[in-house]
């Protein structure tokens, strides 16, 4: 799909697989039929070019809003378009998972603010987010999946509260930059420890105040 500039799917088809334009380097606009009920991990991924993504109001299984895709079934964010022009990104409040691969090499994005109604971070979902230097993990999430923020170079710190009970393998490989803020006794501490991740305390500084 090298010359691939825009798609639009035809009424007949009901799927589209894991991965099914990801490197169609030019595509920039998509438009999903209300045919379509299934969508697996992120079919856009590393499309570089694409700025929107379109379903009809009246869809039933799937919505885009400012050119976003979601899931209504399980109100899943699964894919972001690499394009969009914004740098900063506030996921929609009612959203309760990110999905897979969800904004994979997103290199425009440098903060995202997620809403407490996410209880899981999916696999790879912020990969390759090379500009990333702000994410804010509420107290809702309780998953960070594989790879979740790999080579997010970018990224400084991120504060996991004690909510979150499983964090993937390499879920923060690659971030030469980042100390991980951590509660004390928590998992993320021992999942910091584990995998040779610097890591901080929220009260660590307490004794300036005193």
């Amino acid at each position: 799909c090298d010359s691939l500039t825009s798609v639009s799917i035809p009424d007949s088809v009901t799927s589209i697989g894991d991965s099914a334009f990801s490197y169609c380097y030019f595509l920039t606009s998509v438009s999903i039929p209300d045919s379509v009920e299934q969508i697996g991990t992120n079919p856009f991924a590393a499309c570089f070019e694409l700025k929107s993504i379109s379903a009809s109001p009246d869809h039933p299984y799937f919505a885009t809003i400012d050119g976003v895709l979601f899931r209504k079934a399980d109100k899943a964010l699964i894919s972001y378009p690499a394009s969009i022009s914004s740098s900063t990104y506030t996921i929609p409040r009612g959203i309760t998972a990110i999905g897979d691969s969800a904004f994979s090499s997103c290199d425009s994005l440098t903060s995202v603010s997620i809403p407490d109604s996410v209880t899981s971070i999916g696999d790879g979902a912020f990969f390759w987010c090379s500009s990333l230097t702000s994410v804010s993990i509420p107290d809702s999430v309780t998953s960070i999946g594989d790879e979740a923020f790999y080579s997010c170079s970018s990224l400084t710190s991120v504060n996991i509260p004690d909510s979150v009970t499983s964090i993937g393998d390499y879920a923060f490989g690659d971030c030469s930059n980042l100390t991980l803020t951590v509660p004390r006794n928590s998992y993320a501490l021992e999942y910091a420890k584990a995998n040779n991740i610097p890591y901080t305390y929220p009260d660590a500084n307490d004794w300036l105040n005193n």
